[in-house]
């Protein structure tokens, strides 16, 4: 055998072994002896405000958590418990996939930690290509578990993406319905004489509205149509709109007011 192919054929053992000797030493680490270094490295257990799961985070993955989860949510809008689920496991399922390229490029940073002083062909470039190539050979079995790994996540998140966009789709639908009987049921109230009243609640199909809040849509709802109707008119007033609904003041709450 060529000294070339016995080179080639201890190389493998040899990584194996390294790596082996890395993780070991790892184990036997005890962590960092600064007290900084131990603030900074401190792993806190948090119990997730909506999901009601424990996740152990360092406090800065927890805050950069936190604030993206958040983002999201607002985005998402979820409403209720079954919408939320789907919602929090997009987020973090997106969180995964951040975190699996995260991994990949620190992969090839620890390469290049690994690996430096290995070579010297005065160029910087060359000698950052080549560690590079050697990182992605002795851990090419890593990056296929990452692409199937994000694969798989997005194949995930597709279908939650699919399943919320119909929950709501469902909701917002059966809350319009609700809202239109409701605001029927407000005009009929008000032709009658009854009075409003600021802490009044009206509720139809498990949805509950305030006379406020429906007067606030009808009223913006009655101005673009008169909007429209001038539009159409050329903008000439002298011609008159005919829609809208007079509505009462709303009187202030029945309820005692606290001491």
């Amino acid at each position: 055998m060529s000294n070339k192919a016995q080179n080639t054929t201890n190389k493998l053992p040899l990584s194996q072994s390294k790596l082996l000797a890395n993780i070991a030493n790892s184990l036997l680490s005890t962590g960092p002896k600064s007290e900084a270094g131990k603030v900074r490295a401190a792993m806190n257990a948090r119990r997730h405000g909506l999901t009601g799961q424990f996740y152990v985070m360092n406090d800065a993955d927890r805050l950069a958590y936190n604030t993206f989860e958040k983002g999201f949510l607002d985005t998402l809008a979820p409403v209720g418990p079954v919408e939320t689920q789907f919602a929090i496991s997009i987020t973090q399922d997106h969180w995964r996939l951040n975190r699996s390229r995260a991994i990949e490029y620190n992969t090839y940073g620890l390469g290049h930690h690994e690996h430096e002083g290995d070579l010297d062909t005065n160029s910087p470039e060359v000698d950052a290509a080549i560690t590079q190539a050697k990182t992605w050979r002795d851990a090419n079995h890593g990056f296929t578990l990452i692409t199937l790994y994000e694969s798989r996540i997005r194949r995930v998140i597709a279908l939650n993406e699919k399943r919320l966009e119909e929950l709501q789709t469902v909701r917002k639908a059966a809350e319009a319905k609700a809202r239109e009987e409701a605001e029927l049921l407000l005009c009929q109230a008000v032709m009658n004489g009854e009075e409003l009243h600021a802490d009044d609640t009206l509720e139809v199909s498990g949805f509950v509205f305030s006379p406020t809040n429906l007067i606030a849509v009808i009223k913006r709802r009655e101005a673009l149509e008169s909007a429209r109707f001038y539009k159409r008119n050329n903008w000439d007033n002298s011609e008159t709109w005919r829609g809208g609904f007079n509505f009462p003041p709303v009187t202030p709450s029945r309820l005692p007011k606290a001491a």
